[in-house]
């Protein structure tokens, strides 16, 4: 039986107690061919995960980037590593991340059936919840420029065999085969963080591809903690500005709308909001909006870092 190399990429950023728990539980992987790329992001300091956590796995390897790249153009350096060396599919995974044993290899099953896949994915569940869905596929609405999860918030009890078809996959992980990534190109790096898998998902569909999430295969997420949490100003300022971003590419009609929903959060913040760091997420999502319209693409404002 032909079992494709897989080389599993994941970007880390610094906490690595969160990264230590990804890496053993990815080594556990029951599928025979794949190797794991660390792309260590943001750290002053290289990665030596052989000596930090007595990981001697030979199918391990570190990429050291010193500065923050951000998730697009982090992942496309282990991308370009990891095809340079002969992998026939990339699988794109959050360090917040525990994964199955059998999820890769249900992931492959599904992928190599058929030439019309372009992106595969695992049913996402809450680390913290583990039968509560964080996610299972979602459509995106051309006209708002918004995402609709499909059936993410109730408690998942059984798990049904059939593919679900998404306009996109999670980069908390996705799967991909180079012969799709040489159709439809890597990462959008304009794209620091957020939104670029869900243009991912869109280019793929418009080069006739489909998107499945596999139900079967299963991983668990922590979510939002390498970004400070879901109300953090790091968060606020990346998703407003990729938002935008977003909207030009594949919206436009909904640029209008986009800023004034953005501009009615901000002034909730400052007159409604109780949240004591209410002042700090209405500058973040104000410089979000600004830095869109100088067509700023790097890590952002300082003062959003806690360095």
């Amino acid at each position: 039986m032909h079992n494709p190399k897989v080389n599993i990429i994941i970007l880390h950023f610094r906490n690595f107690s969160i990264l230590s728990e990804c890496l053993q539980s990815s080594q556990k992987i029951s599928y025979p061919a794949y190797e794991i790329t660390v792309v260590n992001t943001g750290s002053r300091l290289p990665l030596n995960i052989a000596t930090q956590n007595k990981i001697t796995e030979s199918s391990l390897q570190v990429i050291n980037t010193q500065d923050n790249l951000g998730y697009a153009r982090g992942n496309n350096i282990g991308i370009r590593d990891a095809l340079k060396r002969g992998s026939e599919y990339i699988l794109l995974l959050n360090d917040d991340t525990v994964v199955s044993p059998d999820f890769l290899s249900i992931l492959l099953e599904t992928a190599e059936k058929s030439t019309d896949i372009g992106i595969a994915g695992p049913t996402i569940y809450h680390f913290d919840e583990p039968q509560r869905l964080w996610f299972a596929g979602a459509r995106f609405d051309p006209e708002s420029c918004m995402i609709k999860s499909l059936e993410t918030a109730h408690i998942d009890n059984e798990v049904s065999s059939d593919l679900i078809d998404s306009d996109y996959i999670t980069g908390c992980a996705l799967l991909i085969k180079k012969a799709v990534i040489e159709k439809i190109g890597l990462l959008d790096e304009r794209f620091f963080l957020y939104w670029e898998d869900v243009d991912w998902g869109l280019r793929a569909k418009k080069a006739g591809l489909r998107n499945f999430v596999v139900p079967q295969s299963r991983i668990w997420h922590k979510v939002s903690v390498s970004t400070g949490g879901m109300d953090s100003p790091l968060r606020a300022y990346h998703k407003t500005r990729s938002h935008l971003l977003m909207a030009k590419l594949h919206s436009p009609k909904a640029l209008t709308r986009l800023h004034m929903g953005f501009f009615r959060d901000i002034a909730w913040l400052l007159i409604k909001s109780s949240d004591i760091n209410r002042v700090l997420r209405a500058r973040a999502y104000m410089a979000g909006i600004i830095d869109y319209h100088r067509d700023r693409t790097d890590r952002g404002p300082q003062w959003l870092w806690s360095d």
